[in-house]
């Protein structure tokens, strides 16, 4: 999970590596750039900024943060909050997103713990931040299916009360009950393309050093 920890795959001589981390920052990008002198990789879901010798290959963020804001302030929605575990790379460019999206409206962003028993402790001795609003942006389904487990614990209606949205539209957001609205994200498209510019980078051909796919919103039962 860190390039450090990539060092013993160069044992078996590869030609080409793909790297996933989205919590890869720039300073992370000397000790890859240095790899990539050696073995030419793509760096999928990163956070990198102007890259040199490495592709990084990432999704829009921001928008799809505003798609989320936009809708909900398009619905009547007037105060929000937007849940994270922390405030760097693409959760907080997800929650600017959301916060430009929904500007005629008040959104709280709020940091919460990553450990679920510690989460829903948090959520219990806050559960007065509740009380004022009706829409939560997630930053990941996970977070956004796991608060609605929380919310329905404590008699409170999902979406009649509060709706809820997460980011990434996994598998389990269409057999979740309620079905989850989510920005959806590409995987295939991006593993595809991972390979394919792999491919080119062992070649020798010059690339863009960065590639955004874009990003959807999909609305489902868990909002309104």
């Amino acid at each position: 999970n860190t390039p450090e920890g990539m060092l013993p795959s160069f044992k078996y001589s590869p030609s080409g590596l793909v790297y996933r981390n989205p919590a890869l920052q720039s300073r992370k990008l000397p000790m890859l750039s240095m790899l990539s002198v050696t073995v030419p990789f793509v760096v999928y879901d990163g956070y990198c900024e102007k890259p040199e010798r490495i592709l990084n290959i990432t999704i829009d963020n921001y928008d799809g943060g505003f798609q989320t804001g936009t809708y909900f302030r398009e619905r009547g929605h007037k105060r929000a909050l937007c849940i994270a575990d922390n405030d760097i790379c693409v959760d907080m460019e997800r929650y600017q997103g959301f916060r430009e999206g929904f500007a005629s409206g008040t959104v709280e962003f709020v940091l919460i713990p990553m450990r679920k028993e510690e989460r829903w402790e948090y959520y219990r001795r806050n559960l007065s931040m509740f009380q004022s609003i009706t829409a939560v942006f997630a930053v990941s389904d996970y977070y956004a299916m796991d608060l609605i487990c929380f919310l329905q614990e404590q008699g409170i209606r999902v979406p009649e009360q509060i709706s809820v949205a997460g980011f990434d539209d996994i598998p389990m957001c269409r057999m979740f009950c309620p079905t989850l609205t989510t920005v959806k994200q590409d995987g295939a498209l991006r593993a595809k393309i991972a390979v394919e510019k792999l491919g080119e980078l062992k070649m020798g051909n010059l690339i863009q050093n960065e590639i955004r796919l874009p990003v959807s919103l999909v609305v489902r039962s868990s909002t309104k």
